[in-house]
């Protein structure tokens, strides 16, 4: 496999995670470290294992499903790290009944041994347009 097939891999088995809805599935992604960062939309910056893992357990918890649909990736990799820039188009059914939400998240992974880890995810909500404001290019 090469380095970006199992780029890609690591990048899904965290929105597979994320979709279980499973906090030993979402550990099992992340490097456990303390230089490792989580900004989740909305949010301030979490650093280091203990905050970010709360963090996931808070999220998940509290949501019935989620369901990603993700857009266009595009993969970085220089070395041990790699990029991944992926639109998030997020289905979740919570305690509020069904959201819908577009999200732009760059996640970064880090070689160990043969296996990527996550050491870095930041979500930002996009904000559509006005129906009669074409988009920027």
């Amino acid at each position: 496999m090469s380095d970006r097939e199992s780029v890609l891999a690591a990048n899904r088995a965290f929105y597979d995670a994320f979709e279980s809805l499973d906090a030993e599935k979402m550990e099992a992604v992340w490097l456990r470290n303390p230089r490792i960062i989580c900004i989740h939309p909305g949010w301030r910056k979490l650093s280091g294992w203990g905050p970010i893992m709360s963090s996931w357990e808070r999220i998940l918890d509290n949501v019935f499903e989620m369901k990603f649909e993700l857009g266009e990736i595009e993969v970085t990799i220089s070395g041990d790290l790699a990029i991944v820039v992926v639109e998030e188009n997020l289905t979740q059914r919570g305690y509020d009944g069904t959201e819908r939400s577009n999200v732009l998240a760059t996640n970064v992974f880090e070689r160990v041994g043969n296996g990527w880890f996550m050491v870095m995810h930041h979500g930002s909500p996009v904000l559509a347009p006005p129906d009669d404001e074409p988009p920027l290019q």
